[in-house]
């Protein structure tokens, strides 16, 4: 099994694009620099390999670079705002902050939900039962701030999923999949609208092209009410990653297209058996 994340191969980008990205990567690497000896100094648990943190960054610049339309000076603005946004917010530190974690487990409680397995391009697959998330119970435990501190710890975990399957199939993966399931939703998760304002401004800001897939299962009748008032602030990139599957056998189908069927629990079609709950891989 390989044991490190595969070497970012500039030769793969054209030309004009090479050129860029060493324009961004030079104008960038005391920024980066400094960044590394601030990550080092953390100290964390899990301790930064320099080599390999030098071939993320790469596939950082690239991402970024692709989601700024290769546009050199907002992608270098783009890149130093989110490095300082990490270090204002302990972006680094959140995986290990044991309150933190502690938070997670409540929320995965109220919000049925599972880290399970991966689709057939290998991107780290997440589960959620949206329809049944508890809104009252969560916002009478946690404050928005607290919630998006625990979206930003999910895209952490996400990136960290990516970052070890990289290392287990020898290709690099980058991004993450996502299954909402829908079933049950009611107008009352509206309430989550500026929670999800604010998430969706931290995906597209220092988070970009880390969604692969998104698919919406099960949607109610209140569906086109809820998409009417969400999309708004949705990037046009991002829309075109998101697939709503209706009710009925075709969603099963459709899931399978994307995801083995070892890879799914039994309620969407698939025959995970690997789950210590399984059949039951999403208990609510």
């Amino acid at each position: 099994m390989t044991t490190t994340s595969p070497l970012f191969d500039i030769n793969a980008l054209d030309a004009e694009h090479q050129n860029k990205f060493h324009t961004v990567y030079n104008e960038l690497k005391p920024n980066h620099t400094s960044y590394l000896q601030y990550k080092l100094n953390l100290q964390l648990k899990n301790k930064v390999n320099t080599e390999e943190e030098e071939n993320e960054w790469c596939y950082e610049l690239h991402r970024f670079l692709r989601a700024r339309k290769w546009n050199v000076t907002h992608t270098i603005k783009s890149i130093r705002e989110m490095i300082q946004w990490r270090i204002d917010n302990h972006v680094d530190l959140i995986l290990e902050d044991q309150p933190m974690i502690l938070r997670m487990h409540i929320i995965r409680k109220m919000a049925p939900s599972a880290h399970h397995g991966y689709t057939k391009a290998g991107q780290p697959l997440f589960i959620e039962k949206f329809g049944l998330v508890h809104v009252d119970k969560l916002f009478n435990r946690f404050t928005s701030e607290e919630l998006i501190q625990c979206h930003i710890y999910w895209l952490e975990f996400c990136c960290q999923r990516a970052r070890e399957r990289s290392r287990q199939l020898g290709k690099h993966v980058e991004n993450f999949a996502t299954i909402y399931d829908l079933h049950a939703c009611r107008l009352e998760l509206t309430k989550f609208l500026h929670v999800f304002k604010q998430s969706v401004h931290i995906d597209d800001n220092f988070y970009p092209e880390r969604l692969g897939q998104m698919f919406l299962i099960n949607p109610p009748m209140i569906f086109p009410i809820l998409w009417d008032l969400a999309k708004y602030w949705l990037d046009p990139v991002t829309k075109t990653k998101i697939h709503v599957i209706k009710k009925g056998p075709e969603t099963s189908t459709a899931l399978l297209q994307h995801i083995d069927s070892d890879q799914l629990p039994h309620e969407y079609g698939g025959t995970c058996h690997s789950c210590p709950t399984a059949p039951n891989c999403i208990p609510v």
